[in-house]
This record gives C-alpha cells, structure tokens and sequence, in this order.
C-alpha cells in the first residue's frame, strides 16, 4: 500500500469518526421530556364512597351500581432482550381510584380516574372499549382504555395512560376465571415535561 493511500484511509476514518462521536456523547434529549412506565393493575375490593363518583367530578353520569372502582399499580420485570414480561407484580407503586359511566355505544365507557404514583397525583379523563366478546375464550373480554392525563405537578404539562386490559367472570384480584390470563391490565403512562424554555 503507498504512503498516500494510506493517509486516505486514515483521513476517512478520521472524518467518519468526527462526525460519529459528538452524535454518541450527546444526551438524549427527547428522553429528558417524558417519564414512561407499564404497570399492571389490579382491582381490589374497596368501600364506595357516597358523593365521589358524581358528574360534578368526572363529567359524566356514573353507572347506578358499580360505578367506583378500585385499582392497586404493580411494576414489571421483562427481559432485555425482547421485552416480555416475566414477573407482572414485582411491586405495588402505584393506586387508581375510578368512576365508569354508560355511554350511547354499549360497548364504549365513560372512565375518568385519579392516580398516586409514588409520590405525586394526577387524574385523567377519557373511555374503555370492549374489543370482543368471549375472545380468545368463552368468558373473556378484551378491552382497551385510556385516559388524557391532567393536573401533574410541576415540571410535568401532561400525560396519557393506555390500557391493554382482560376483563372475566372474576370481578376482582389478579387471576382471570377462567384461569390462565393477567387480569385486569397491563398499563402504560406517559407523563410530559415542558421543554426548556418554552
């Protein structure tokens, strides 16, 4: 190899490196404007509390009967390296309290909720679908929710909480009836910060 091809090789891997180290050392800064965590819930049984489940709360007509639920938050534990989850109640960090309401579409509901998660609240308000009926057996729904989230604390402007939930013949605790499935959700929550300057 000539002297000058060398030097070409080398002046490319210095170019290319230039170029490559300011991109690594670099915080990551769309990271900096969100917290992200998935959680499991549980429902729990919990006293109702007479005048908590009202429209001048949630905005909307609650249903007569069953309206406050109850949700205790457990963390998870996947595996790195692709993500599914094999321990869905490593802790309790977390409590929902909820109010449902009956909309014109049977399938749709009115879900408005107020969470502590570790050391701060919030609430949110948006709806759950009933995906199906009897899937992927006979005696189980599927249903997706979510929530707009509002009045975080500082420095957080907002969220969104998302559900992929199993509901059954069990109206409480962690195991499905029939068995065999994680009841009732698995949760995601994003929570947003203000980016710096605005």
């Amino acid at each position: 190899m000539t002297c000058k091809k060398a030097f070409a090789i080398v002046g490319v891997a210095a170019t290319l490196l230039a170029f490559a180290g300011p991109a690594r050392s670099e915080p990551d800064q769309t990271s900096a404007l969100e917290d992200i965590y998935v959680l499991r819930s549980i429902r729990e049984r919990h006293p109702a509390s007479a005048g908590w489940c009202v429209p001048s709360r949630t905005g909307f007509e609650p249903f007569p009967a069953d309206a406050e639920r109850f949700f205790s938050f457990w963390s998870v534990r996947a595996r790195p390296e692709d993500g599914k989850v094999v321990d869905a109640g490593q802790g309790r960090v977390a409590e929902l309290r909820a109010c449902f309401g009956p909309t014109d579409d049977r399938a749709r509901q009115n879900f408005y909720a107020e969470v502590r998660l570790g050391a701060i609240t919030f609430r949110g308000s948006g709806e759950c679908l009933a995906l199906r009926v009897d899937f992927p057996e006979t005696g189980l729904f599927p249903v997706r929710c979510q929530l707009v989230l509002s009045g975080l604390p500082a420095p957080f402007v907002g969220g969104l909480l998302t559900t992929n939930t199993m509901t059954s013949g069990a109206p409480f605790g962690g195991d499905t009836e029939p068995a065999g499935y994680t009841q009732a959700s698995i949760a995601t929550i994003r929570l947003w910060r203000a980016r710096s300057g605005r």
